[in-house]
């Protein structure tokens, strides 16, 4: 993992990524590594050209890239069970209301009694379409921009950006039908319903679904050619090795990424666990620039300052598999959902241990919740069994939470989160030299002079940005900036000209981006 050491590819990357989305859309690990299996197989029986195989590998792969876009959405009005809602749509009519509309009603205000879940099921009701477009929306904008800062082509991102698009033309965001909507996205809609049918439904209920859903979600023409492979098709989805055969799918030539394509691609990893939630956004990239920054204070080799670097931006995303509500919960954690919590570790881990790419990470990046008094999680560890750079980022990983707001508390003052840090060195579970360079890190980062905005926004549309971004209204965003909601209308019009964008999380991916939520 040397920063001048060979390049992994691409596909071995992305198929790490792929986990992460498995975790966010409740499905087993490599779900998405079968269905972009499948995919190429049915791309290579067609006759498609190298181009056209490696567009419909890339989309298939990357299918569910933006799919923790909507969290927030899900915690404004599905219970925060966002986890739910995207295991549970995948495979019905969304165009049909007397099938969608049951899976959000019957998560509206989950957990809340009597007066409150009429309450949210009232909200539901009264968001209608709407609110199924909405989400739509924000996963095809998040995984069109994700898939251009990883190097693919326009055609992948257009087909990305057209994965909520229906053959019929009633899906989102642009309404195309037939062939108008890109090919790679025909082959990956389809391989995803067939691999989570199966999983879900069993191969011969698959089978109907993908012909009730033809000429409806799907390509008909594909939808056939599925139905007449099928059994061949999918026993080589079960295959113990589908992890290598998924790489020997990609066609040639691989791609190999750049000069800084691990830290771009570990950048997206990043920016998928912290659209979590509003109060996630930036975390993992305030951890990386704190880890590195604190062992180069500490005399830490240049290697192990880039593996910090890295190991920061990686470190929560197994956050991705547990659902939104429990992160946004304010009052104290029930004994299963801090169960789901403590594991958010060990799914870092196992995925980044599956990419040979990424794998000298894994460790570090796992233990970032281990103290040295044995009372993190989630091995128990000790300080026998903590090396540096754990310790580094675990103080990092401190930090940057405390300066951030969480439902139940305020953020820190930087001076209060360093007192923190000395605190916890008192108690025996942080080391003291890491907490000490995470500190002086933080308190060395120096007013920037003012630059010009990316995308020409000015200074109070990056205020009213800041909030959207957060999941704040129009009307909650007026009170905090004690401006009018016309006002505010006029400035979110211009931040979504400007962005090029249309939609909450897009908004707040750009932010993270550009580092404008300081």
């Amino acid at each position: 993992m040397e920063a001048d050491g060979p390049r992994p590819r691409l596909a071995e990357l992305l198929g790490a990524l792929s986990l992460v989305t498995d975790l966010a859309t409740g499905y087993p690990p490599e779900t998405a590594v079968r269905a972009c299996l499948l995919a190429s197989r049915m791309a290579a029986d067609a006759g498609l050209g190298l181009q056209d195989r490696s567009r419909v590998y890339y989309t298939t792969l990357l299918r569910y890239v933006g799919c923790t876009a909507s969290s927030h959405e899900a915690a404004v009005y599905l219970g925060g069970q966002d986890i739910e809602v995207n295991r549970r749509m995948s495979l019905v009519d969304r165009a049909r209301p007397v099938e969608a509309l049951p899976i959000f009603l019957s998560l509206a205000g989950d957990g809340a009694a009597g007066l409150g879940r009429i309450r949210a099921a009232g909200r539901v009701l009264a968001a209608g379409p709407r609110l199924g477009s909405q989400i739509n929306r924000s996963h095809c904008e998040v995984a069109a921009r994700m898939a251009e800062r990883v190097g693919l082509d326009a055609q992948v991102r257009a087909a990305l950006y057209g994965v909520a698009e229906r053959w019929d033309g009633k899906g989102d965001p642009q309404h195309l039908a037939g062939h108008d909507i890109p090919l790679p996205t025909r082959y990956a809609v389809l391989a995803h319903v067939a691999v989570e049918g199966c999983l879900t439904l069993g191969a011969a209920q698959t089978r109907a679904l993908v012909r009730r859903l033809s000429g409806r979600d799907l390509d008909p023409v594909l939808a056939s050619a599925f139905d007449a492979a099928a059994d061949p098709l999918l026993a080589e989805m079960w295959e113990p090795d589908v992890w290598e055969r998924m790489l020997d799918a990609e066609p040639a030539p691989a791609m190999i990424t750049g000069a800084t394509g691990v830290d771009d691609v570990a950048r997206v990893f990043a920016d998928v666990a912290d659209l979590k939630s509003p109060m996630l956004q930036g975390h993992s990239t305030a951890v990386a620039a704190l880890a590195e920054t604190a062992a180069g204070l500490l005399g830490m080799s240049a290697d192990d300052q880039t593996m910090l670097r890295r190991a920061g931006l990686l470190h929560d995303i197994g956050r991705t598999g547990v659902p939104a509500a429990v992160w946004a919960k304010a009052g104290r954690l029930s004994i299963a959902e801090w169960e789901q919590v403590r594991l958010h570790g060990h799914h870092c881990e196992r995925i980044l241990l599956r990419c040979a790419g990424l794998a000298p990470l894994a460790a570090v990046a796992g233990r970032h919740h281990e103290r040295l008094d044995g009372s993190g999680y989630h091995r128990g560890l000790t300080a026998g069994g903590l090396d540096r750079a754990s310790r580094v980022l675990a103080a990092a990983d401190v930090y940057a939470a405390l300066v951030q707001a969480r439902p139940y508390r305020p953020a820190h003052e930087p001076v209060a989160a360093a007192g923190q840090l000395e605190a916890m060195v008192s108690d025996g579970a942080l080391d003291g030299d890491a907490a000490a360079a995470v500190s002086e890190a933080a308190g060395q980062r120096r007013a920037r002079s003012r630059q010009p905005r990316p995308g020409g926004l000015t200074e109070r549309e990056v205020e009213v940005l800041r909030l959207l971004a957060r999941g704040a209204n129009k009307t909650q965003i007026a009170r905090d900036l004690f401006i009018s909601r016309a006002t505010v209308h006029t400035h979110v019009a211009h931040i979504y000209a400007k962005t090029h964008v249309s939609s909450r999380a897009a908004v707040a991916l750009f932010a993270m981006e550009h580092d404008l939520l300081g």
